[in-house]
């Protein structure tokens, strides 16, 4: 009896150490999100099936939910140049979860001098595949990144030039495949941080600057001027909490774009999540304040993201996790499981919020992309983490549709997410139906009869 008390008094208090970004002050955020899902993400539809002649369809019925309104994505940034093994596992992960991909092509890489070739190898690939797997598709980064040439261009006219010709060459290969567009990156935190990035086009005195609001708001109506249809976002970068230095300066500059009339579709916004020093964690963070990693802090800082009164993209996600980049071995970590089980949360208050119509991981193999050595749903030998199998339980069967039974006059009433489904019935070819958030509830369903 003793060792029972004990080995459930030490799990109690694992469970009680266990640190997924839920605190008492998170508790009460996430009943509303799990609420505002229910609201906001899911319709009541009345869906009559019917055969080719418009008669009801008898016998049993099913319809389920295979593919979201909402965009669960994942970035292909890496894929083509990893071993064809573990690229095979990471693929089908995407292809298993996410029904958005992110197109990656830097204008830093693409070309070797100011007139060469473009290199649309990798970013190429990529698209095929998603094209193979019917995949929405975004793009990222129309403007991130000085070229490698950039301190051979001298006239600020010349720059112009160039900018424009990269975003016509993008719509021109692109714009009838992809419709979402990160035209500029991280121009706020950049010029917070005086990043490398930035450094480096101080090499050309003559460089039009983007953190000057007039233009990126050039950069902007060029993008539109190619891409009359697209969503154009202004992307950038922090952990966005109401203590963060970097968020003001972020919202300043978003706010200054549409301020110029730049015809900006979405704020995008990167939520990368690094420790700071050897603050654990469960403190927070030595910049964005205490209780950086909690679902109340960060809905704070997202909340104002949406007050700017534009749809918000998570653009790239990477869950806590340490960086490549940080050399000291007592660098804070979470389990594995810790891990997965914030990822959850994040997601929940995420998809609960109504300007958030996207959220699109950035690791699907751990630092294929970046520094997050915990990042990614696969290890870089190709086991499955439980985060996959976290993220697969959530996307698959917690936020999953189904119905199934004898419709009564070929009539089925259902409550169930936005997005698209999928009926079958015996006797019959299955077919797809979209139940919208901005359509009808009412949808009527023709089936094939196998065969014919």
């Amino acid at each position: 009896m003793r060792l029972l008390l004990a080995v459930l008094f030490a799990s109690n208090l694992l469970a009680a150490q266990m640190f997924d970004g839920v605190d008492e002050a998170s508790k009460p955020v996430m009943e509303q999100a799990h609420r505002r899902i229910e609201q906001i993400r899911k319709g009541d539809f009345q869906v009559r099936v019917v055969d080719e002649a418009g008669k009801p369809v008898p016998g049993d019925i099913s319809i389920r939910l295979v593919r979201h309104e909402f965009r669960f994505g994942a970035s292909t940034l890496g894929m083509p140049k990893q071993e064809p093994s573990l690229r095979e596992k990471a693929l089908a992960v995407v292809d298993e979860l996410f029904n958005t991909v992110s197109i990656v092509n830097y204008w830093s890489v693409y070309k070797k001098s100011p007139n060469g070739e473009p290199d649309w190898n990798e970013s190429d690939r990529m698209l095929s595949w998603a094209l193979d797997h019917g995949k929405n598709m975004r793009f990222h980064a129309m403007l991130y990144g000085p070229p490698r040439w950039v301190a051979q261009v001298n006239s600020t006219e010349e720059w112009w030039r160039l900018i424009e010709q990269r975003i016509r060459e993008v719509a021109e290969r692109y714009g009838k495949q992809i419709h979402e567009y990160d035209v500029l990156n991280e121009i706020a935190m950049q010029v917070y941080y005086k990043s490398e990035n930035y450094r480096a086009y101080q090499k050309s005195p003559s460089f039009p600057y983007f953190e000057d609001p007039a233009n990126g708001a050039r950069c902007f109506a060029l993008a539109r001027k190619y891409l009359p249809d697209a969503e154009l976002v202004n992307n950038d970068a922090t952990i966005p909490t109401a203590a963060s230095p970097i968020l003001p300066a972020i919202l300043k500059y978003a706010q200054d774009l549409l301020d110029k009339g730049a015809p900006v579709d979405v704020i995008g916004h990167q939520a990368h999540f690094y420790a700071s020093g050897r603050m654990p964690f469960q403190e927070g963070h030595n910049l964005v304040g205490k209780g950086a990693f909690t679902m109340k802090a960060l809905e704070e800082g997202l909340d104002r993201l949406g007050a700017l009164g534009k749809p918000v993209h998570i653009t790239e996600f990477s869950a806590p996790s340490r960086s490549n980049k940080v050399k000291d071995p007592q660098q804070p970590r979470l389990s594995d499981e810790e891990v997965a089980a914030w990822q959850v949360n994040y997601y929940t208050l995420a998809f609960s919020k109504p300007y958030i119509h996207e959220i699109t991981r950035w690791f699907v193999i751990d630092e294929l992309g970046g520094r997050g050595v915990d990042a990614g749903l696969i290890t870089k030998s190709g086991q499955l983490k439980p985060a996959y199998y976290a993220l697969r339980q959530l996307l698959k069967t917690t936020w999953s549709s189904e119905w199934h039974g004898k419709a009564a006059n070929g009539n089925a009433a259902f409550r169930g997410f936005f997005g698209q489904y999928e009926v079958t019935a015996p006797g019959f070819e299955k077919a797809t139906f979209s139940a919208a958030s901005k359509g009808s509830r009412s949808i009527t369903v023709k089936l094939r009869r196998a065969g014919h």
